[in-house]
């Protein structure tokens, strides 16, 4: 699980803990990717434009990726978080410029915020609050040849 350090409220400092985002399976981790705030997008579309040429089946080089369990593939999921949304939601675009099929979904998860007290003192404990936040998942359907 990810932290990162946020700002500082009134003598104590605001921790922000990631959802959940755990793969299940070795072909969910193939077909998901997720994107950061902090993700270059032509990185982003770069490795996207590489997991579906795995999928391709006109290339030999990856033939595992035709059978099996990845038979069942049909897209390949984008997935972006609160800043991240307009990062996911220009890189769906990018490919239905690149004439692929596009769904858009939307919805909130719940994450964890943690807050501790600054003094350096003993530390007694720390509070922990739920808040929602939005997301959007890009499906970029494989082409079919």
């Amino acid at each position: 699980m990810a932290v990162t350090k946020s700002k500082r409220i009134v003598g104590k400092t605001h921790i922000k803990h990631s959802p959940n985002n755990e793969i299940q399976t070795l072909v969910e981790r193939e077909t998901c990717y997720l994107v950061k705030s902090g993700t270059p997008f032509i990185s982003a579309v770069k490795r996207i434009v590489q997991i579906l040429s795995k999928f391709d089946k006109s290339q030999i080089k990856h033939r595992r990726f035709q059978g099996g369990e990845y038979k069942k593939v049909k897209y390949i999921t984008v997935k972006g978080m609160g800043k991240a949304i307009e990062k996911a939601l220009s890189i769906g675009i990018k490919f239905e410029e690149l004439e692929y099929k596009v769904e858009y979904l939307t919805g909130s998860v719940e994450v964890l915020d943690e807050y501790k007290e600054d003094s350096e003192e003993e530390e007694e404990g720390s509070i922990y609050e739920k808040r929602m936040v939005s997301y959007m998942e890009a499906r970029i359907w494989l082409k079919k040849e």
